[in-house]
């Protein structure tokens, strides 16, 4: 079954956005833009040195400023920097974390030594890890949209899916039906550390998700190899 920090992580109360910006490119921006515009009803902290303030909510100059423990942190930093932030997290009582670089262990040899290190700072802290290089999450419900799509719907379908191209033209489909309603979304990356099962336990414990449409490139530990299934 799920466990109660996974619920934690997919269903938050509280988010941290580390390398939040004021740039509208980036994800740090669009990101705490879109919690606000979909009205998340949890506690925000943008957490970047060199602001004071970003879309009017006060800025964090780090980790340590945070004022208790946060379920969820959404990491817009570059890879070499994740396992040190993952760190921080820890020491503060993040419960999860959202790694959106690439140049990770889909990188070759020297990724897979820094996706090795995140993999390790997550594990002696007690942080589990969405990705690294994914697309993010949403759960429609909580209004915590961390993609940046437009214009969900609520409803009982999960996506959970091995491509972040795929989950948007999955998205854009729902859309465009207009009767078709979402539940949460994970785009799961490298799954360094929560895997395609628990992800599948969170949806089967999940009072909002009836259904689950899943795209699946490889399943490794479950000695799947290619295709996929809906």
């Amino acid at each position: 079954m799920a466990s109660h920090v996974l619920f934690n992580i997919l269903s938050p109360d509280s988010i941290a956005i580390i390398g939040a910006s004021k740039n509208p490119a980036k994800r740090g921006y669009r990101s705490l833009r879109k919690l606000l515009d979909d009205g998340y009803g949890g506690a925000i902290y943008p957490i970047n040195p060199k602001e004071s303030e970003i879309c009017g909510i006060r800025c964090l100059p780090d980790l340590g400023s945070l004022p208790g423990p946060v379920d969820l942190a959404l990491v817009c930093t570059p890879a070499a920097t994740v396992a040190s932030v993952i760190t921080e997290c820890a020491a503060k009582g993040v419960r999860g974390a959202v790694v959106l670089a690439g140049g990770f262990g889909e990188a070759g040899g020297d990724g897979k030594r820094l996706q090795d290190a995140v993999l390790a700072a997550a594990r002696a802290g007690g942080v589990r890890i969405i990705g690294p290089n994914t697309s993010g999450m949403f759960n429609t419900h909580k209004a915590c949209n961390l993609v940046g799509f437009s214009d969900l719907r609520k409803g009982s379908i999960g996506l959970l899916s091995q491509s972040g191209n795929m989950a948007l033209s999955l998205v854009t489909e729902a859309q465009a039906n207009g009767q078709v309603g979402l539940s949460t979304y994970v785009g799961v990356g490298n799954e360094a550390d929560i895997r395609f099962d628990e992800y599948l336990d969170y949806f089967t414990a999940d009072p909002k998700t009836n259904v689950v449409i899943a795209y699946v490139e490889g399943l490794n530990r479950a000695g799947f190899s290619g295709g996929r299934f809906v």
